[in-house]
Protein backbone atom coordinates (compact mmCIF):
# COMPACT_ATOMS: atom_id res chain seq x y z
CA UNK A 1 0.00 0.00 0.00
CA UNK A 2 1.15 3.22 -0.87
CA UNK A 3 2.25 6.39 1.52
CA UNK A 4 -0.90 8.02 -0.24
CA UNK A 5 -2.98 4.97 0.33
CA UNK A 6 -1.74 4.88 4.63
CA UNK A 7 -2.47 8.92 4.84
CA UNK A 8 -5.95 8.51 3.08
CA UNK A 9 -7.15 5.61 5.74
CA UNK A 10 -5.63 7.64 8.62
CA UNK A 11 -7.80 10.42 7.24
CA UNK A 12 -10.74 8.55 7.12
CA UNK A 13 -10.71 7.54 10.88
CA UNK A 14 -10.24 10.68 11.73
CA UNK A 15 -13.29 11.59 10.03
CA UNK A 16 -14.95 8.34 11.49
CA UNK A 17 -13.57 8.21 15.18
CA UNK A 18 -15.01 11.22 17.49
CA UNK A 19 -13.14 11.46 20.60
CA UNK A 20 -15.47 12.36 23.73
CA UNK A 21 -14.72 13.40 27.25
CA UNK A 22 -16.87 10.58 28.54
CA UNK A 23 -18.49 6.71 26.83
CA UNK A 24 -21.41 7.24 25.31
CA UNK A 25 -22.77 4.83 28.04
CA UNK A 26 -22.96 7.78 30.32
CA UNK A 27 -25.36 9.32 28.73
CA UNK A 28 -27.48 6.28 29.41
CA UNK A 29 -27.21 6.12 33.73
CA UNK A 30 -29.72 6.27 35.60
CA UNK A 31 -28.06 7.37 38.06
CA UNK A 32 -24.24 8.07 38.61
CA UNK A 33 -21.60 5.42 37.82
CA UNK A 34 -20.98 4.64 41.26
CA UNK A 35 -24.28 3.50 41.61
CA UNK A 36 -23.93 0.80 39.22
CA UNK A 37 -24.67 -2.42 40.86
CA UNK A 38 -21.37 -4.83 40.74
CA UNK A 39 -21.92 -8.13 38.52
CA UNK A 40 -21.50 -12.02 40.51
CA UNK A 41 -19.61 -13.91 37.83
CA UNK A 42 -21.45 -17.26 39.72
CA UNK A 43 -24.68 -15.73 37.78
CA UNK A 44 -23.36 -15.49 34.20
CA UNK A 45 -24.41 -18.46 32.20
CA UNK A 46 -21.42 -19.68 31.26
CA UNK A 47 -20.45 -20.13 34.98
CA UNK A 48 -24.09 -21.83 35.80
CA UNK A 49 -23.45 -24.18 33.05
CA UNK A 50 -20.14 -25.26 35.15
CA UNK A 51 -22.37 -26.92 37.62
CA UNK A 52 -23.23 -29.68 35.48
CA UNK A 53 -19.96 -29.54 33.26
CA UNK A 54 -17.43 -30.05 36.43
CA UNK A 55 -19.31 -30.03 39.76
CA UNK A 56 -21.92 -32.23 39.42
CA UNK A 57 -25.61 -31.89 41.23
CA UNK A 58 -24.10 -33.56 44.38
CA UNK A 59 -21.57 -30.71 45.04
CA UNK A 60 -21.65 -28.17 47.81
CA UNK A 61 -21.49 -25.52 45.14
CA UNK A 62 -24.37 -26.79 43.16
CA UNK A 63 -26.62 -26.56 46.59
CA UNK A 64 -25.21 -23.51 47.63
CA UNK A 65 -25.83 -22.04 44.60
CA UNK A 66 -29.64 -23.31 44.01
CA UNK A 67 -30.76 -22.47 46.89
CA UNK A 68 -29.55 -19.25 46.95
CA UNK A 69 -31.20 -19.01 43.19
CA UNK A 70 -33.87 -21.12 42.68
CA UNK A 71 -35.25 -19.52 40.05
CA UNK A 72 -32.54 -20.69 37.56
CA UNK A 73 -32.59 -24.27 38.09
CA UNK A 74 -35.35 -25.31 35.85
CA UNK A 75 -33.27 -23.57 32.93
CA UNK A 76 -30.33 -24.38 33.88
CA UNK A 77 -31.07 -27.88 34.33
CA UNK A 78 -32.29 -27.91 31.07
CA UNK A 79 -29.29 -26.42 29.11
CA UNK A 80 -26.41 -27.70 31.13
CA UNK A 81 -28.01 -31.34 30.06
CA UNK A 82 -27.88 -30.52 26.26
CA UNK A 83 -24.53 -31.66 24.45
CA UNK A 84 -21.59 -29.26 24.58
CA UNK A 85 -20.11 -27.17 21.69
CA UNK A 86 -17.84 -28.37 18.75
CA UNK A 87 -20.05 -31.66 18.79
CA UNK A 88 -20.69 -30.99 15.10
CA UNK A 89 -17.21 -30.81 14.04
CA UNK A 90 -16.85 -34.48 13.43
CA UNK A 91 -12.98 -35.39 12.96
CA UNK A 92 -12.13 -31.22 13.01
CA UNK A 93 -13.83 -30.98 16.72
CA UNK A 94 -10.15 -31.47 17.91
CA UNK A 95 -9.21 -28.32 16.22
CA UNK A 96 -11.78 -26.14 18.32
CA UNK A 97 -11.04 -27.94 21.22
CA UNK A 98 -6.71 -27.89 21.29
CA UNK A 99 -7.50 -24.19 21.52
CA UNK A 100 -9.94 -24.00 24.70
CA UNK A 101 -7.47 -26.90 25.95
CA UNK A 102 -4.55 -24.31 26.04
CA UNK A 103 -6.69 -21.38 27.23
CA UNK A 104 -7.24 -23.49 30.03
CA UNK A 105 -3.92 -24.10 31.01
CA UNK A 106 -2.91 -20.24 30.55
CA UNK A 107 -6.52 -19.15 32.62
CA UNK A 108 -4.66 -20.65 36.05
CA UNK A 109 -3.72 -17.82 38.68
CA UNK A 110 0.52 -18.80 37.88
CA UNK A 111 -0.18 -17.15 34.48
CA UNK A 112 -2.91 -14.69 34.80
CA UNK A 113 -0.91 -13.07 37.96
CA UNK A 114 2.33 -13.57 39.69
CA UNK A 115 4.94 -11.77 41.51
CA UNK A 116 6.02 -8.52 41.62
CA UNK A 117 9.76 -7.51 40.82
CA UNK A 118 10.78 -5.83 43.79
CA UNK A 119 12.67 -2.67 42.24
CA UNK A 120 10.09 0.25 40.11
CA UNK A 121 11.62 0.96 36.69
CA UNK A 122 10.26 4.61 36.29
CA UNK A 123 9.09 5.53 33.37
CA UNK A 124 6.95 8.45 32.21
CA UNK A 125 3.17 7.48 32.16
CA UNK A 126 3.05 8.73 28.37
CA UNK A 127 6.31 6.72 27.50
CA UNK A 128 4.54 4.21 29.06
CA UNK A 129 1.60 3.51 27.40
CA UNK A 130 3.39 3.57 23.89
CA UNK A 131 5.26 0.94 25.12
CA UNK A 132 2.65 -1.05 26.45
CA UNK A 133 0.23 -0.42 23.56
CA UNK A 134 3.20 -1.39 21.22
CA UNK A 135 4.10 -4.50 23.06
CA UNK A 136 0.14 -5.46 22.55
CA UNK A 137 0.44 -5.17 18.96
CA UNK A 138 3.53 -7.04 18.08
CA UNK A 139 2.76 -9.37 20.31
CA UNK A 140 -0.47 -10.28 18.06
CA UNK A 141 -3.27 -7.70 19.37
CA UNK A 142 -5.29 -5.90 16.98
CA UNK A 143 -6.20 -3.11 18.71
CA UNK A 144 -4.90 -1.86 21.98
CA UNK A 145 -5.74 1.09 24.50
CA UNK A 146 -5.70 2.36 27.99
CA UNK A 147 -8.53 3.82 30.25
CA UNK A 148 -9.21 3.81 33.63
CA UNK A 149 -10.99 0.90 35.89
CA UNK A 150 -13.78 1.70 36.86
CA UNK A 151 -14.77 -1.01 40.03
CA UNK A 152 -17.97 -0.96 38.85
CA UNK A 153 -16.66 -3.32 35.92
CA UNK A 154 -15.06 -5.89 38.68
CA UNK A 155 -16.99 -9.03 39.65
CA UNK A 156 -17.95 -9.43 43.16
CA UNK A 157 -16.91 -12.99 43.36
CA UNK A 158 -15.50 -15.70 40.92
CA UNK A 159 -17.80 -17.89 39.24
CA UNK A 160 -15.48 -19.73 36.62
CA UNK A 161 -13.13 -22.07 38.40
CA UNK A 162 -13.11 -25.26 35.50
CA UNK A 163 -14.48 -27.00 38.50
CA UNK A 164 -12.15 -25.74 41.26
CA UNK A 165 -9.39 -27.29 39.83
CA UNK A 166 -5.96 -26.98 40.11
CA UNK A 167 -4.19 -23.69 39.48
CA UNK A 168 -7.23 -21.77 39.87
CA UNK A 169 -9.11 -20.05 42.80
CA UNK A 170 -11.86 -21.83 44.00
CA UNK A 171 -15.74 -20.63 42.95
CA UNK A 172 -17.27 -18.21 45.26
CA UNK A 173 -13.72 -15.97 45.82
CA UNK A 174 -14.26 -12.72 46.57
CA UNK A 175 -12.68 -10.27 44.12
CA UNK A 176 -10.94 -7.38 45.18
CA UNK A 177 -9.35 -5.33 42.38
CA UNK A 178 -8.94 -1.79 44.33
CA UNK A 179 -5.19 -1.83 43.77
CA UNK A 180 -5.79 -1.81 39.99
CA UNK A 181 -6.64 2.14 38.63
CA UNK A 182 -5.52 1.24 34.84
CA UNK A 183 -7.05 -0.90 31.90
CA UNK A 184 -5.05 -2.03 28.57
CA UNK A 185 -7.93 -3.12 26.27
CA UNK A 186 -6.98 -5.39 23.67
CA UNK A 187 -9.27 -6.87 20.66
CA UNK A 188 -8.43 -9.62 18.50
CA UNK A 189 -10.12 -9.62 15.20
CA UNK A 190 -12.11 -12.78 14.17
CA UNK A 191 -10.80 -14.75 11.39
CA UNK A 192 -13.84 -13.78 8.76
CA UNK A 193 -13.81 -16.15 6.50
CA UNK A 194 -14.36 -18.87 9.20
CA UNK A 195 -16.61 -16.51 11.03
CA UNK A 196 -18.91 -15.98 7.96
CA UNK A 197 -20.01 -19.72 8.41
CA UNK A 198 -22.20 -18.69 11.98
CA UNK A 199 -23.58 -20.51 13.03
CA UNK A 200 -21.90 -23.97 11.91
CA UNK A 201 -19.16 -25.29 13.01
CA UNK A 202 -15.84 -23.69 11.52
CA UNK A 203 -16.88 -20.20 12.99
CA UNK A 204 -15.74 -22.28 16.56
CA UNK A 205 -12.54 -21.93 15.42
CA UNK A 206 -12.61 -18.36 14.46
CA UNK A 207 -13.65 -17.60 18.22
CA UNK A 208 -11.37 -20.03 20.15
CA UNK A 209 -8.07 -18.52 17.79
CA UNK A 210 -9.92 -15.10 18.84
CA UNK A 211 -9.76 -16.28 22.66
CA UNK A 212 -6.48 -17.82 22.12
CA UNK A 213 -4.26 -14.86 20.95
CA UNK A 214 -6.26 -12.97 23.47
CA UNK A 215 -4.78 -14.98 26.47
CA UNK A 216 -1.38 -15.76 24.95
CA UNK A 217 -0.85 -11.94 24.80
CA UNK A 218 -1.89 -10.71 27.50
CA UNK A 219 -0.25 -12.99 29.93
CA UNK A 220 3.01 -12.08 28.06
CA UNK A 221 1.80 -8.01 28.57
CA UNK A 222 0.98 -8.53 32.25
CA UNK A 223 4.27 -10.82 33.25
CA UNK A 224 6.04 -7.93 31.69
CA UNK A 225 4.70 -4.93 33.13
CA UNK A 226 5.35 -6.48 36.63
CA UNK A 227 9.04 -7.31 35.80
CA UNK A 228 8.99 -3.33 35.43
CA UNK A 229 8.09 -3.31 39.14
CA UNK A 230 3.94 -3.22 39.24
CA UNK A 231 1.13 -5.42 39.97
CA UNK A 232 -0.67 -6.26 36.77
CA UNK A 233 -3.04 -8.96 36.44
CA UNK A 234 -4.66 -10.72 33.06
CA UNK A 235 -8.48 -11.15 31.99
CA UNK A 236 -8.90 -13.44 29.76
CA UNK A 237 -11.65 -15.84 28.53
CA UNK A 238 -10.72 -18.63 31.63
CA UNK A 239 -10.27 -16.20 34.13
CA UNK A 240 -11.82 -12.52 33.63
CA UNK A 241 -12.33 -10.72 36.53
CA UNK A 242 -14.00 -7.96 34.96
CA UNK A 243 -16.16 -7.23 32.46
CA UNK A 244 -14.74 -6.87 29.34
CA UNK A 245 -16.96 -5.02 26.79
CA UNK A 246 -17.21 -1.58 29.20
CA UNK A 247 -14.05 -1.51 29.94
CA UNK A 248 -13.04 -2.05 26.73
CA UNK A 249 -15.40 1.52 25.96
CA UNK A 250 -13.65 3.36 28.93
CA UNK A 251 -9.96 2.98 27.13
CA UNK A 252 -11.67 3.91 23.94
CA UNK A 253 -11.80 0.69 21.84
CA UNK A 254 -15.25 0.82 20.19
CA UNK A 255 -19.62 1.45 21.85
CA UNK A 256 -21.69 -0.76 23.33
CA UNK A 257 -24.42 -2.28 20.60
CA UNK A 258 -27.46 -2.95 20.32
CA UNK A 259 -26.22 -6.53 20.55
CA UNK A 260 -24.83 -5.97 23.95
CA UNK A 261 -21.38 -6.06 22.69
CA UNK A 262 -18.85 -4.07 21.77
CA UNK A 263 -18.34 -2.67 18.39
CA UNK A 264 -14.85 -1.07 17.18
CA UNK A 265 -14.45 1.12 14.18
CA UNK A 266 -12.15 -1.20 12.30
CA UNK A 267 -13.60 -4.81 12.93
CA UNK A 268 -17.27 -3.97 14.12
CA UNK A 269 -18.87 -6.39 16.36
CA UNK A 270 -16.40 -9.23 14.76
CA UNK A 271 -13.92 -9.43 17.89
CA UNK A 272 -12.76 -11.17 21.07
CA UNK A 273 -11.17 -8.83 24.20
CA UNK A 274 -8.94 -9.32 26.78
CA UNK A 275 -7.70 -7.43 28.98
CA UNK A 276 -4.83 -6.09 31.64
CA UNK A 277 -5.40 -4.50 34.70
CA UNK A 278 -2.73 -2.68 36.71
CA UNK A 279 -1.30 -0.03 39.08
CA UNK A 280 1.28 1.09 36.74
CA UNK A 281 0.60 4.82 35.41
CA UNK A 282 -0.36 5.23 32.11
CA UNK A 283 -1.76 7.95 29.90
CA UNK A 284 -5.05 7.30 28.69
CA UNK A 285 -6.40 7.15 25.52
CA UNK A 286 -10.18 8.92 25.33
CA UNK A 287 -13.59 7.06 24.79
CA UNK A 288 -14.77 7.29 21.60
CA UNK A 289 -18.42 8.20 19.84
CA UNK A 290 -18.68 6.20 16.63
CA UNK A 291 -22.43 7.19 16.46
CA UNK A 292 -23.33 3.68 17.15
CA UNK A 293 -25.86 4.39 19.62
CA UNK A 294 -28.11 6.57 16.83
CA UNK A 295 -27.24 3.79 14.20
CA UNK A 296 -28.27 0.78 16.24
CA UNK A 297 -31.56 2.66 16.61
CA UNK A 298 -32.15 2.38 12.88
CA UNK A 299 -30.23 -0.59 12.07
CA UNK A 300 -31.73 -3.47 14.22
CA UNK A 301 -30.49 -6.12 11.51
CA UNK A 302 -28.70 -7.82 14.24
CA UNK A 303 -32.35 -8.30 16.14
CA UNK A 304 -33.97 -8.65 12.75
CA UNK A 305 -31.88 -11.87 12.05
CA UNK A 306 -31.24 -13.65 15.64
CA UNK A 307 -32.27 -16.69 15.03
CA UNK A 308 -33.04 -16.71 19.04
CA UNK A 309 -34.60 -13.51 19.18
CA UNK A 310 -32.27 -13.06 21.64
CA UNK A 311 -31.37 -9.03 21.03
CA UNK A 312 -34.20 -6.36 21.36
CA UNK A 313 -35.92 -5.18 18.52
CA UNK A 314 -37.38 -2.26 21.11
CA UNK A 315 -35.52 0.78 23.10
CA UNK A 316 -33.04 0.55 25.83
CA UNK A 317 -34.20 -0.90 29.25
CA UNK A 318 -32.64 0.22 32.93
CA UNK A 319 -30.60 -2.77 34.14
CA UNK A 320 -28.34 -2.46 36.83
CA UNK A 321 -28.30 1.10 37.19
CA UNK A 322 -27.57 2.02 33.35
CA UNK A 323 -30.17 1.98 30.42
CA UNK A 324 -29.14 -0.55 28.04
CA UNK A 325 -30.38 -2.76 24.82
CA UNK A 326 -30.11 -5.99 27.03
CA UNK A 327 -29.54 -9.26 25.09
CA UNK A 328 -31.56 -12.14 26.71
CA UNK A 329 -28.48 -14.03 27.50
CA UNK A 330 -30.73 -17.21 28.04
CA UNK A 331 -31.97 -17.99 25.19
CA UNK A 332 -28.72 -16.86 23.52
CA UNK A 333 -27.06 -19.62 24.88
CA UNK A 334 -29.21 -21.95 24.99
CA UNK A 335 -29.73 -21.58 21.23
CA UNK A 336 -25.86 -21.91 20.93
CA UNK A 337 -26.84 -25.31 22.50
CA UNK A 338 -29.27 -26.19 19.96
CA UNK A 339 -26.58 -25.58 17.31
CA UNK A 340 -23.27 -26.95 19.00
CA UNK A 341 -21.48 -23.59 18.13
CA UNK A 342 -21.66 -19.78 19.48
CA UNK A 343 -23.72 -18.76 16.69
CA UNK A 344 -22.20 -15.17 15.95
CA UNK A 345 -24.42 -14.24 13.49
CA UNK A 346 -25.29 -11.01 14.98
CA UNK A 347 -21.78 -10.41 14.44
CA UNK A 348 -21.59 -10.94 10.74
CA UNK A 349 -24.81 -9.33 10.08
CA UNK A 350 -23.53 -6.29 11.79
CA UNK A 351 -23.03 -3.43 8.75
CA UNK A 352 -19.56 -2.31 10.93
CA UNK A 353 -18.28 -5.84 10.49
CA UNK A 354 -18.38 -6.43 6.92
CA UNK A 355 -15.09 -6.93 5.07
CA UNK A 356 -12.61 -4.14 4.99
CA UNK A 357 -12.75 -3.07 1.81
CA UNK A 358 -12.90 0.49 0.02
CA UNK A 359 -16.97 0.55 -0.16
CA UNK A 360 -17.28 -0.21 3.63
CA UNK A 361 -14.81 1.78 4.41
CA UNK A 362 -16.11 5.09 2.72
CA UNK A 363 -19.84 3.86 3.89
CA UNK A 364 -18.72 4.33 7.81
CA UNK A 365 -18.10 7.89 7.20
CA UNK A 366 -21.65 9.02 6.65
CA UNK A 367 -22.57 5.76 9.24
CA UNK A 368 -21.14 7.43 12.08
CA UNK A 369 -23.02 11.00 11.91
CA UNK A 370 -25.70 11.07 13.64
CA UNK A 371 -29.44 11.48 11.80
CA UNK A 372 -31.82 10.00 9.25
CA UNK A 373 -29.90 8.80 6.70
CA UNK A 374 -28.44 6.16 8.95
CA UNK A 375 -31.42 4.53 8.07
CA UNK A 376 -30.77 4.98 4.52
CA UNK A 377 -27.43 3.56 5.26
CA UNK A 378 -29.05 0.46 6.98
CA UNK A 379 -31.63 -0.13 4.17
CA UNK A 380 -28.64 -0.02 1.82
CA UNK A 381 -26.90 -2.58 3.67
CA UNK A 382 -29.77 -5.17 3.85
CA UNK A 383 -30.61 -4.42 0.12
CA UNK A 384 -27.05 -5.32 -1.31
CA UNK A 385 -26.24 -8.40 1.23
CA UNK A 386 -30.35 -9.48 1.82
CA UNK A 387 -30.97 -11.99 4.30
CA UNK A 388 -28.18 -13.73 6.08
CA UNK A 389 -26.72 -16.86 4.49
CA UNK A 390 -24.03 -18.66 5.98
CA UNK A 391 -20.80 -19.07 3.65
CA UNK A 392 -18.93 -21.66 2.79
CA UNK A 393 -16.56 -23.85 5.11
CA UNK A 394 -12.70 -24.09 3.66
CA UNK A 395 -11.47 -27.13 2.30
CA UNK A 396 -9.42 -28.51 4.98
CA UNK A 397 -12.16 -29.00 7.00
CA UNK A 398 -14.79 -31.90 6.47
CA UNK A 399 -17.86 -31.83 6.14
CA UNK A 400 -20.20 -30.86 9.16
CA UNK A 401 -23.63 -30.67 9.95
CA UNK A 402 -25.28 -27.27 8.85
CA UNK A 403 -27.62 -24.88 10.35
CA UNK A 404 -29.42 -22.31 7.56
CA UNK A 405 -30.11 -20.13 10.81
Amino acid sequence: MTHQNHALIARLRRLITHEVDVPTYERDLVGKLSDIERWDERDIVFARKDFFRYFGTDSAQYKAYYEAHPEHLAYDTKVGNMPGLGRTGGVDRPMFETQFAAIARIGEEQYVDGEVAEQKTDIPPQRAAEKVKHLARFLGADLAKIGPLHQQWVYTHGGRSGGDRGGYRPWGTPIDLTHHTNAIAMAFQMDYPLARTAPNFPTLLATARGYAMGAWVSVQLAHYIRMLGYSARAHHLNNYQVIAVPVAVDCGLGELSRADYLITREFGLGVRLAIVTTDMPLTHDRPIDLGVQSFCEYCKRCAEECPSRSIPMGDKIAYKGIRKWKLNEETCYRYWHTVGTDCSICMMVCPWTKPQNWFYRMMKIPAAIPGPHQRLIARADRLFQGRYRSGPGPDYIDPYKRFKR
